[in-house]
């Protein structure tokens, strides 16, 4: 991920750095910079890491307000997405009413999501289907003839949904795809 001015102003307004730890930061040897971290539900997209959003959102309900699709409800004063009947198509609307910044849109547009193939996916049963692999924006899926299995880039994919809800055998379920730590 490219650091530009966008992000550093959303992560300065989410974080206050006194001159000690500037001038610690300056003299020490950085640890690794980035812990993945598990997200506790499936967040919207836009959204900071796990434990910045915990912290600074409020629960106001703004992103579940302006969502078109209606994909974002309010579960334990917190916004999670549900990409059941709908896919996401990253409008920004979300991130741009949020009053806290939680959702921002220098953060990363991903919901974290990625798709697993069940074993009713008709393709895994060398029938022919394509609908997954051609309806995915990013081309993120592809069948494999070696293994004869759906495999996803999961780089390339950024959670939209798009290929469960096209799914017409319901066979594909999206889980969150980072490794706690």
């Amino acid at each position: 991920m490219d650091k530009d001015e966008r992000y550093y102003s959303a992560y300065l307004a989410h974080n206050q750095i006194s001159r000690r730890s500037l001038l610690r930061s300056l003299f020490t040897v950085p640890q690794s910079q980035y812990i993945e971290e598990k997200r506790r539900a499936n967040r919207p997209p836009f959204a900071a890491k796990e434990s910045l959003f915990l912290s600074v959102c409020t629960g106001c309900g703004e992103c579940v307000k302006v969502c078109p699709y209606g994909l974002i409800e309010i579960q334990k004063n917190y916004p999670v997405l549900d990409l059941q009947y709908s896919a996401c198509d990253f409008c920004k609307a979300c991130a741009e009413v949020c009053p806290t910044h939680a959702l921002h849109p220098a953060f990363k547009a991903d919901t974290e999501l990625r798709p697993q193939f069940l074993s009713s996916c008709i393709r895994q049963q060398k029938q022919v289907c394509t609908t997954c692999e051609q309806r995915c924006p990013t081309q993120a899926i592809h069948f494999v003839q070696e293994t004869e299995s759906l495999m996803v880039d999961a780089e390339r994919c950024n959670g939209c949904g798009e290929c469960k809800v096209s799914c017409f055998m319901q066979a594909i379920r999206l889980e969150n795809y980072l490794i706690g730590s």
